[in-house]
């Protein structure tokens, strides 16, 4: 027996018909997809509405979902947005990942900062090392003396300064750090020295600073016996005869 004959309208009916499937599968399979999943605004429905969802997607998405969430509702307790109303899963991915991406762009800058800063204190260290050499001569214990008007122990300093550049100089500033036989530093002692220095020329400054006994740090330099320590200078500024300074950067 033949088989029987399509009509034209029934052969275009069937081709609609497998369209229309073919639509209405991509559509459900469109919508279950993980991404597709909108995040639910009440947190105790998660596990229920959301985490069957996110357990389909690879483990670095759910990693970033999960920072998202947990980013967003931190924010939300110190009075962010929180999770905006209809973000999918897809959204929050993709909004975690242009988060971090800020981050590392924020923190490459802050690096590429504190490089430049610490390259500028560097090379003002190095210049004003250039333009002058300070060292330490002596230390000496100032017993107090009510008579002299001297109230307290002082600690004694004597230090020399050489202008190493081709300017009059009028200023020096900065500390010197004393250093035990261990290399480690035990205390320092600031300085700012006004006295006109000829370039080449030297000037040497005898100074005090009251001792106290309860900070330990001037007791160690106190303590510290002739030939058992050095000394390093760190430079603070250098000011010239024509006003112009050399400084380091805090």
């Amino acid at each position: 027996m033949a088989p029987p004959i399509k009509t034209e309208g029934e052969s275009v009916k069937n081709k609609f018909s497998i369209l229309g499937a073919v639509v209405s599968l991509a559509l459900i399979t469109g919508c279950s997809q993980p991404t597709s999943t909108v995040i639910p605004s009440d947190i105790a429905t998660w596990d229920k509405e959301l985490a069957p969802s996110l357990q389909k997607l690879p483990e670095s998405d759910r990693n970033l979902v999960a920072s998202y969430l947990m980013r967003s509702k931190v924010g939300e307790a110190f009075g962010g947005k929180g999770v905006p109303p209809g973000t999918t899963v897809g959204q929050a991915i993709e909004a975690e990942k242009k988060f971090d991406a800020e981050q590392l762009m924020k923190q490459a800058q802050e690096a590429a900062l504190k490089a430049k800063l610490q390259k500028e204190r560097t090379d003002a260290i190095d210049a004003i090392g250039k333009s002058v050499t300070v060292t330490l001569i002596a230390k000496s214990q100032i017993p107090k003396d009510f008579s002299a008007g001297r109230y307290s122990d002082e600690q004694g300093l004597r230090v020399g300064i050489q202008n190493n550049s081709a300017k009059p100089m009028v200023g020096v500033a900065g500390s010197l750090k004393f250093i035990d036989v261990f290399d480690k530093e035990v205390g320092s002692v600031n300085f700012r020295i006004s006295e006109s220095i000829a370039p080449g020329g030297t000037y040497t400054w005898n100074g005090s600073r009251n001792y106290n006994q309860f900070m330990a740090s001037q007791v160690a330099v106190w303590n510290l016996e002739e030939g058992k320590y050095t000394t390093h200078f760190v430079p603070e500024a250098v000011v010239f005869a024509d006003g112009t300074k050399l400084t380091v950067p805090e």
